[in-house]
């Protein structure tokens, strides 16, 4: 009788271990999948942001397209519709001023819940 009084505490620390071993596998799989949901959603805002720029970069040629004599070469920054995602645009055109001329770079940053994406044209 004396034998079966010690073996009756071994079932109790057998499943409080299991517990503990299952617990942190559980958590360590909600860590990475947590973190995968994170970083998909990053490059989901990364694509706005890259079309955010890519709209200022064809408003900054339009505009420059649309003045007869190629000195529209203001920088501008704007947003598109009620989001918070916009765009700034700057314009770099060669010593003589004029945007039409070859030697002009323009550059434009989107942004998009924090993420921004850079294009840069030149011509």
């Amino acid at each position: 009788m004396n034998i079966n009084n010690k073996k009756r505490g071994v079932s109790l620390y057998l499943v409080i271990i299991i517990m503990s071993v299952l617990l942190a596998v559980i958590f360590g799989l909600s860590t990475v999948i947590i973190g995968g949901i994170k970083i998909v959603a990053d490059v989901s805002y990364g694509v706005i942001a890259f079309y955010a720029a890519d709209t200022g970069i064809e408003k900054a040629l339009y505009n420059i397209q649309t003045i007869e004599d190629g000195t529209n070469c203001d920088n501008f920054s704007g947003s598109l519709g009620e989001d918070d995602y916009g765009y700034t645009v700057t314009i770099n055109p060669p010593l003589n001023g004029i945007c039409l001329d070859s030697g002009t770079t323009i550059y434009s940053l989107g942004e998009y819940s924090g993420i921004k994406r850079r294009i840069e044209v030149s011509y």
